[in-house]
């Protein structure tokens, strides 16, 4: 069973599966567990919920660092002291690195290009600003962390009857991908997504090598098959530190069982079930 507390002094990207998944919970559960290595840094891939008028902003402690833009940082009941500005603008306004000096809210933002951000994190961590980060990111553009470095990956998910079925398959299939052993000499490299079109030319039991498992995009139940058809690695692992899920109305031991095998893979969190 994985363990939260893994992400202390560690990179984790947290993608949601979908609006409502628990990912905004999730990453101040997340933030509060990283602060046992001492203060947390919070990043976004993008822009947060919250900076289109609809979601909820992440909560900081005293000591941790955000990236965001200069009037969310005024307009937050925290108070940030500045780290340094960010090179570039988006159409938010101006980016900066801030600490935190008191508690509150505030919404993240992130840089236009990914290289900014994987050259923010680094320097908050070798400055010995924060040395553990969170990178909040939906699922669409999780195909991007790659340039983070060594990242780990949560994926939040709600479920409830309706969805229980897909959920549990996406998850499986999640699992499996993230599995995939590191790629040998005598793989066939593929760049780009993986689709159903693009292996349909090629012979069945052939060693194939995707860039990493986010790079398949099909249905989850095709995953089991196309894994099953081809002798498949990755040029580069990612850890996957686990799944949480928000369950409504549906019991802990019923999700267990559609998650076979891929279970092991669920974090404990207090909002796991509701009523």
């Amino acid at each position: 069973m994985p363990d939260l507390a893994e992400v202390a002094g560690a990179v984790t990207a947290v993608a949601g599966f979908e609006q409502g998944s628990g990912k905004t919970s999730f990453l101040d559960l997340a933030l509060a567990c990283a602060r046992a290595a001492g203060p947390a840094a919070a990043f976004t891939i993008g822009v947060d919920g919250a900076g289109r008028g609809g979601g909820s902003a992440i909560h900081v402690a005293p000591g941790d660092v955000v990236m965001t833009t200069e009037a969310f940082a005024r307009a937050s009941d925290a108070r940030f002291e500045l780290l340094e500005a960010v090179p570039g603008r988006t159409g938010l306004g101006h980016l900066l690195l801030g600490r935190a000096v008191r508690a509150g809210s505030v919404t993240l933002v992130g840089p236009a290009h990914l290289s900014t951000l994987a050259e923010a994190i680094a320097r908050v961590r070798e400055e010995g600003w924060a040395p553990s980060v969170l990178v909040d990111g939906a699922v669409g553009r999780i195909t991007q962390a790659g340039a983070l470095g060594e990242a780990q990956f949560v994926f939040t998910v709600r479920v409830d009857p309706a969805n229980l079925a897909r959920a549990s398959a996406r998850l499986r299939a999640l699992a499996a991908l993230a599995a995939l052993p590191e790629a040998g000499p005598e793989a066939l490299p593929l760049r780009g997504p993986v689709t159903l079109d693009t292996l349909k030319a090629i012979p069945e039991g052939t060693a194939l090598s995707a860039e990493d498992f986010t790079r398949f995009f099909m249905e989850p139940l095709d995953v089991p098959r196309v894994l099953d058809r081809y002798r498949w690695s990755v040029a580069r692992r990612f850890r996957l530190l686990g799944f949480a899920a928000s369950l409504r109305g549906v019991t802990r031991p019923a999700f267990l069982r559609t998650l076979g095998p891929a279970a092991s893979g669920l974090l404990s969190t207090p909002f796991e079930e509701a009523p």
